[in-house]
């Protein structure tokens, strides 16, 4: 049996402490990053957590090939939850990945990010997002990443709109407001269910674990994590000044986004790479193998290019 390499954790695994104290889970596997091995950072998206990259985490083809890390997202899956305000502010989801970045000695990375969250706000009908790529790029230079892949992503707040389904609004809405428990369950158990794919997406373990994700985590959280500011022109910046190349990777089935406003949004992002995946949201679960090669090739691509 090969032996993988790990560098810098116990069992694969830390519980890091953020710049103002919120615990964060972060999980490393996978070859010694250097020339020719790629580190990729996974992010999940809304009422999740890391597990749904179990079968990434776990895969030979993977691990033999890359440097691996995911975390949870504050507020959500085995990190903590902040009480103020302040905790919630872009500032701290960049320096949690800060944190992850300086646990493993992490140099460049590609960041790959999952959707992220979508609430349609019954005050205003507008939808809000946050994504942690769009927190890096505010405070840190593009040269800070290797490059981005996006996963049917929602980028930043003001197209959020335009990208979401209105089936995802109406469960996200529900969730933050619900009338009673009942309306709360059954909105948790629609949302997961839009999140799981077409058929091969979520086995039953990871859709109870996940449904369990949602049920638990408070009413407070869920509404900060989607309704915080953003300010999306280091991203944008980085795409159109060429500083940054991006892999952008859609489901034609996916009952959660709409790929088509994203393009228009990052139109003018000069190293954009697109496929189109025959699946639902989860495309690493109901193509395991297309979604694999394609992030395989596009990151060595990339590696090749700035070595040249």
């Amino acid at each position: 049996m090969r032996e993988v390499e790990y560098r810098n954790t116990t069992n694969g695994n830390k519980f890091l402490t953020s710049a103002d104290g919120t615990s964060i889970y972060a999980e490393a596997v996978g070859r010694t990053p250097g020339p020719g091995v790629p580190t990729i950072v996974f992010i999940h998206g809304l009422l999740m957590s890391s597990a749904v990259f179990d079968t990434i985490f776990t895969d030979d083809a993977w691990t033999r090939n890359t440097y691996l890390v995911r975390y949870d997202v504050r507020g959500q899956g085995r990190s903590g939850q902040p009480c103020d305000e302040a905790g919630w502010e872009s500032k701290r989801f960049a320096e949690d990945f800060e944190t992850v970045m300086n646990a493993f000695k992490l140099d460049r990375p590609f960041v790959a990010g999952w959707a992220k969250y979508a609430n349609a706000r019954p005050s205003t009908g507008v939808w809000e997002v946050s994504t942690n790529i769009t927190d890096i790029l505010s405070f840190h230079p593009a040269e800070y990443l290797a490059g981005i892949i996006y996963i049917a992503p929602i980028p930043y707040t003001a197209i959020a709109y335009e990208v979401g389904t209105l089936a995802a609004g109406a469960c996200v809405s529900r969730l933050c407001q619900p009338t009673s428990v009942p309306v709360f369950q059954s909105a948790a158990q629609d949302f997961v269910s839009l999140c799981s794919g077409t058929g091969h997406g979520f086995s039953f373990a990871l859709y109870r674990m996940c449904l369990g994700n949602a049920i638990v985590q408070p009413v407070e959280t869920t509404g900060q994590l989607m309704s915080r500011a953003q300010d999306e022109k280091g991203l944008l910046g980085a795409g159109h000044e060429g500083r940054l190349p991006l892999l952008f990777l859609y489901g034609t089935q996916d009952e959660v986004t709409k790929h088509e406003p994203v393009l228009d949004a990052i139109a003018g992002w000069t190293r954009l790479d697109k496929r189109a995946i025959k699946a639902g949201h989860t495309l690493w679960l109901e193509e395991p193998i297309g979604f694999r090669e394609t992030i395989l090739q596009w990151t060595h691509s990339v590696c090749q290019k700035e070595t040249v």
